[in-house]
């Protein structure tokens, strides 16, 4: 597995599919390893409209409004988001918020998910750029 990247062709669009039509919103998302990172170990990431990848566990534990203002509202937006990106230095953030233990991150993942299955009727997941 490879370092993160902001090539829009590693990166994969989530469609939640609540909105009207089941078109959106997006989340962009990354499997990969943070940028000099010693350990290689693979993680997946979501990136945040400041163009800094989180952890995805880390994602999970904000609050529902800041999740929120990382959704993506297009296609459009996505990939004029990433086109942007893609010369930029990789920023990443691989680290749980401090003090956060493995309940309390399940508690919110399964809050998270529990959100977005209530709202989607399917989730499409497909490369950026292919």
């Amino acid at each position: 597995m490879a370092a993160l990247s902001n090539d829009p062709a590693r990166c994969e669009v989530m469609n939640l599919g609540w909105a009207h039509g089941g078109h959106g919103p997006y989340l962009v998302r990354q499997e990969g390893y943070e940028p000099g990172s010693s350990t290689f170990k693979p993680q997946r990431f979501i990136l945040q409209k400041n163009g800094r990848w989180l952890l995805n566990l880390a994602f999970v534990m904000l609050p529902e409004a800041e999740q929120e203002a990382q959704l993506f509202h297009s296609l459009t937006d996505v990939l004029l988001f990433l086109d942007g990106l893609s010369d930029k230095p990789v920023q990443a953030d691989g680290k749980l918020p401090p003090g956060a233990d493995a309940d309390e991150i399940m508690a919110h993942f399964e809050q998270c998910a529990h959100r977005i299955l209530r709202g989607m009727r399917t989730c499409t997941v497909t490369p950026a750029r292919g």
